[in-house]
């Protein structure tokens, strides 16, 4: 099985070598109009995803693979596998937050949710493209970003403006790390059923993997058995 972190690691290196900074000021349409982007955050997760896109087709493609991506509110955004080898699939989820900062000018610690508990970690078949025992890797990009306060509607310019539009979001770190292993054990969010990740305000956490479990299996048995509030 590939190598997924060392491969979109490469492509990254090789894509950007003056930095990650995917200056994307809006979207154009026919008649050359360009509708600018928001700072929020449904949006820019929507953004990132698109960004990754040719990245994992490109590693696919190195290794033969299949990628099919899932539809709405389906887990993984991604899936790789090879057509001899169906039981070995790849799932790939893309995820990205911002930067907040407390009143001293301190970085708050920061999160990611990685998926619902209550859906195919109960039903291996709720919720996900493939039955949940095809997967032999879960993986996720995390992206954190600084927010341009500046780009707090969308309006519609020319695209010979473009040039003078600013982007949604600046100083863009990431990561690539299995999920068991940037896991927590409470929920990510509120009363959502999501499994939330650990919280740092350091994004090396997460490039390490320092997680909360040691393995896939106690991760997974884990939040199989976990009962929020309302449950």
């Amino acid at each position: 099985m590939i190598d997924f972190k060392n491969e979109f690691e490469t492509e990254i290196d090789e894509a950007f070598r003056k930095g990650l900074e995917w200056e994307l000021v809006g979207i154009l349409t026919k008649n050359s109009s360009v509708y600018t982007l928001s700072y929020d955050s449904k949006i820019l997760s929507g953004i990132f995803e698109i960004l990754c896109e040719p990245l994992i087709m490109k590693i696919a493609n190195k290794y033969h693979l299949q990628v099919d991506k899932a539809k709405q509110n389906q887990y993984p955004e991604f899936t790789l596998y090879d057509h001899n080898d169906k039981n070995e699939k790849i799932a790939v989820d893309i995820k990205s937050t911002y930067r907040q900062y407390g009143v001293n000018g301190t970085l708050k610690p920061f999160g990611f949710t990685l998926g619902s508990y209550r859906s195919y970690l109960r039903n291996p078949k709720k919720g996900i493209l493939f039955p949940y025992g095809d997967y032999k890797k879960h993986w996720v990009i995390g992206f954190l970003y600084t927010r341009n306060e500046a780009n707090r509607i969308t309006e519609i310019r020319q695209v010979i403006e473009a040039s003078q539009l600013l982007p949604p979001f600046t100083d863009i770190e990431y990561f690539v790390q299995e999920k068991y292993k940037i896991a927590g054990r409470t929920p990510g969010s509120g009363n959502t059923t999501n499994i939330g990740s650990i919280k740092s305000s350091d994004l090396n956490a997460f490039k390490n993997g320092q997680g909360e479990f040691a393995n896939q299996k106690e991760f997974e048995d884990y939040w199989k058995k976990y009962r929020g509030k309302n449950e």
